[in-house]
């Protein structure tokens, strides 16, 4: 079966940069360009995983994994991709229990090696 993915972006280039990657590797995809419509999305679908970009509109990264757990909504896998390379973020994705969080602009291989790696456990 397909693994379903959500890209969590607002950023067109990037957008269109990890669509691109996700659909060559046969991923069922779908976009998000900001957290408010994320967080729709995640109550009304079931994701194996979130690509997750911290800054956001309507409503942040953090802000929407708060929300969801806040809720008790299901959360899939998420990996956080942020050009946010601050300790303080990273410290604070590890306190909502993602350990996966990667820098933009990121290594295109070792993206894919990650989400391989997450889907895989599932």
């Amino acid at each position: 079966m397909t693994k379903k993915i959500l890209i969590v972006e607002d950023n067109e280039l990037n957008m269109k940069l990890f669509y691109d990657i996700l659909t060559y590797q046969k991923y069922n995809v779908e976009k998000s360009y900001d957290g408010l419509d994320a967080y729709n999305k995640i109550k009304e679908n079931n994701y194996d995983l979130i690509i997750l970009d911290i800054q956001l509109p309507k409503l942040d990264g953090f802000s929407l994994i708060e929300k969801l757990k806040k809720e008790n909504i299901p959360t899939p896998s998420i990996i956080i991709v942020s050009a946010c390379a601050m300790d303080t973020d990273k410290q604070k994705a590890k306190e909502h229990n993602i350990t996966d969080y990667l820098t933009k602009p990121i290594d295109i291989n070792n993206f894919v090696r990650i989400i391989k790696q997450k889907l895989e456990k599932l």
